[in-house]
């Protein structure tokens, strides 16, 4: 059996042919001999081993046998090469550099996944979200008949179909929902359902519903909410309230109510006190027992996360009828001193107890407190995006907005002297 002769091979494959010796029969056996026989040498010679290849005859057979050429050993000559079959063989300098295709694209490949690793820049919570708002109204009533007490609702929700977060705002003392619409407007922009009750109020505070009451009244609107759900597109909030995850929020007064709830109801999962004042409001003594104190006597009941934002200017004041706007003693700091759960205390600089309304200067009761040397639309937006980072982290499962509330972007607020804060409790 004779060594098969390879066509168009590559230019190295008949010198190692021609050293090695392959060939059939006994001719085989010679193969490890050390001295090559002189036809192969003359034939390894005779041209550059870049010239070198094996010829196929026309019949498509070997031209060393068409020929009857074999060498004296039993080896079949290699033919040379004519320049006119040379110049029919595929260019191999020009042929793609296969190193090169397999490193461009893993370098693509690399650039593409650090680009889908990157995360985009977050959104300033403190910014108008992207989200369309509507507006709608809606009643609760408690009672029956002449004795009743009607709540108004004022409603604020996104566009956007689907389920969405709950969070009830809730007024500060003499106040309405009317001096808090840019939170209701700007909450709903970022995908919240947002319910604001205007609770009764009575005459200067006379007449007007004890804590408790008010505490009652403030559950009633949480089942006002899931009675309307039941609804559908039909209610109040057109269906799109999400019953698991709703939120407390309220200024002053507003703030103590929710704090107060939150000690005994187990629908709110966060809550947002704008400079919560655990007292009572009003120069009369009143029974502890229908104002009951939220700080320390009940904070130990509170497990939710809370945010505590505040201002310490209007903790005292001088004067024979004065009192203090947001005491020292009954302010957001006491909240936050005997919280068990997680907590975060926010104290916006030179901001007053009347700095978070869309009008600090609404009237009577904004200018019972001394207006502070803040800049009140800058202690707004600082609130809304605080209140907005906070339930985007708790209710709507967006845990990397939490750097704007002890994160980088929270440094920086501190680093621009805008506010002071603290957490405790693993907030």
């Amino acid at each position: 059996m004779k060594c098969p002769v390879w066509k168009s091979l590559s230019l190295a494959l008949p010198v190692l042919l021609a050293v090695l010796g392959c060939s059939g029969g006994e001719g085989a056996a010679e193969a490890d001999s050390p001295t090559a026989p002189d036809g192969i040498e003359d034939a390894a010679s005779a041209q550059d081993a870049s010239d070198l290849s094996v010829a196929p005859d026309a019949n498509g057979g070997e031209a060393g046998d068409a020929a009857g050429l074999d060498e004296p050993d039993g080896r079949a000559a290699d033919a040379a090469v004519s320049p006119s079959e040379v110049a029919a063989l595929p260019d191999l300098s020009s042929a793609p550099d296969t190193a090169q295709l397999e490193v461009e694209p893993l370098e693509v490949v690399e650039e593409q996944t650090q680009a889908e690793l990157t995360p985009p820049a977050l959104a300033d919570p403190g910014d108008k979200g992207e989200l369309g708002v509507t507006s709608a109204t809606g009643e609760l009533q408690i009672g029956d008949g002449w004795g009743a007490t009607k709540i108004p609702l004022t409603i604020r929700l996104p566009l956007q179909p689907g389920s969405h977060p709950v969070v009830v705002f809730l007024h500060g003392f003499q106040l309405s929902p009317a001096d808090y619409v840019s939170y209701g407007d700007h909450l709903a922009s970022w995908g919240y359902v947002v319910v604001m009750p205007k609770m009764p109020s009575g005459t200067f505070g006379f007449g007007a519903p004890n804590h408790v009451e008010l505490k009652q009244y403030l559950a009633a609107v949480l089942d006002w909410i899931e009675d309307d759900v039941a609804k559908g597109a039909g209610g109040a909030l057109q269906g799109k309230a999400d019953l698991a995850h709703i939120g407390l929020a309220g200024h002053s007064m507003g703030g103590k109510i929710s704090l107060l709830l939150a000690t005994e109801d187990k629908r709110p999962l966060a809550v947002v006190g704008l400079d919560p004042v655990d007292a009572a409001g009003g120069p009369l003594a009143v029974d502890p027992a229908d104002y009951p104190s939220v700080t320390p006597e009940l904070m130990g009941k509170i497990s939710i996360p809370i945010v505590l934002l505040g201002e310490t200017l209007n903790g005292t004041c001088s004067g024979a009828f004065c009192q203090a706007c947001a005491p020292e003693d009954d302010n957001f700091h006491q909240y936050f001193l005997h919280a068990t759960g997680p907590a975060l205390e926010i104290e916006v600089l030179e901001a007053s107890h009347m700095s978070f309304l869309d009008n600090p200067n609404c009237g009577l009761a904004c200018s019972l407190c001394p207006a502070g040397t803040d800049d009140p639309s800058v202690t707004r937006r600082l609130s809304r995006r605080y209140m907005t980072a906070f339930f985007n982290t708790v209710l709507a499962g967006q845990p990397a907005f939490a750097e704007f509330l002890t994160g980088p972007q929270m440094d920086q607020d501190v680093a621009d002297g805008l506010v002071a804060t603290s957490p405790k409790n693993g907030f």
